[in-house]
């Protein structure tokens, strides 16, 4: 279930009056529901999705259980220091630097492409330089999951009869951190997004799309080692035979650009953004239909 705040709560957290939030309340300026005794309540997306919008600052994000507000709110001031937080592995810090860039206002898709995968493609060309141990690596990605799980609380939730989509990793897939990032992806542009589970084997996920029937479908591919066997393996047992259920985006960097056309999928992405353009898209055709 969401937390709710009162809005006194909220109050504190924007640095305006307990006043203006029940007259927002009143207007509809912020979405809110009301006790049995008629209290108000606001959901902890729903004064997010306020202070992104209409500009207002999270100045004491402590009182909504947020990270606390760092002064670093432009994308290209915090690589450094992210880079710094996620090596530590200082879970608070890290966090500190990445949740208040999404109350800034900037999208989950420019998170991802402009702040994360730049960051741990720094910490991969750390660790293959023996500068980062392997345990580090490890922990920044699961520091990384966790915050997204943060953010995750903060988008509302789908409406009903929004488009359904699963994500998933095939089996010696262990990557969560991709996976993660698609969900509130398209999560942040209205789908009904799910992971399935991570490291799945084929067969299981086209048991599942079958079940499910999701409009769009979402194959994350972080790491394979035979690449042209797999892209024939996946082919034969889930991507041909679910071709008139599903949408199949494939995405990631474990398929070399040449084979990649070779994929029985709607679209290969190497890019949240590329992903979220594909995922308009079609969701404009879904509209239409």
């Amino acid at each position: 279930m969401e937390r709710k705040f009162t809005p006194k709560q909220v109050a504190r957290a924007l640095g305006v009056g307990e006043s203006s939030v029940k007259r927002w309340v009143d207007c509809g300026k912020v979405e809110a529901v009301k006790t049995a005794g008629g209290h108000r309540k606001l959901a902890l997306s729903a004064v997010v999705r306020l202070a992104r919008e209409q500009g207002y600052r999270i100045i004491r994000p402590e009182v909504l259980g947020l990270a606390a507000k760092s002064a670093k709110c432009e994308l290209k001031d915090v690589h450094e220091p992210l880079l710094e937080a996620l090596t530590a592995g200082d879970e608070g810090a890290s966090q500190a630097i990445i949740e208040p860039l999404y109350h800034a206002g900037h999208s989950i898709v420019e998170l991802a492409d402009f702040v994360i995968a730049p960051v741990f493609h720094e910490l991969g060309h750390r660790w293959e330089r023996g500068e980062l141990s392997v345990h580090q690596e490890r922990r920044a990605c699961e520091i990384a999951v966790a915050t997204l799980h943060n953010l995750r609380r903060m988008l509302p939730l789908a409406i009903a009869g929004a488009p359904k989509a699963l994500i998933t990793t095939p089996s010696g897939d262990h990557s969560e951190l991709p996976a993660r990032l698609v969900e509130l992806v398209l999560r942040e542009k209205g789908w009904d997004a799910k992971i399935l589970g991570i490291a799945l084997p084929l067969e299981e996920i086209r048991d599942a799309v079958e079940h499910h029937a999701p409009q769009l479908s979402l194959l994350s591919l972080t790491h394979i080692d035979h690449p042209e066997r797999f892209i024939e393996q996946a082919n034969e047992k889930l991507l041909d035979p679910t071709a008139e259920i599903t949408r199949w985006i494939v995405g990631g960097q474990a398929i070399p650009v040449e084979l990649q056309p070779n994929l029985s999928c709607t679209r290969y992405s190497t890019s949240m953004t590329d992903l979220a353009c594909t995922a308009a898209k079609l969701q404009a055709e879904l509209k239409q239909a």
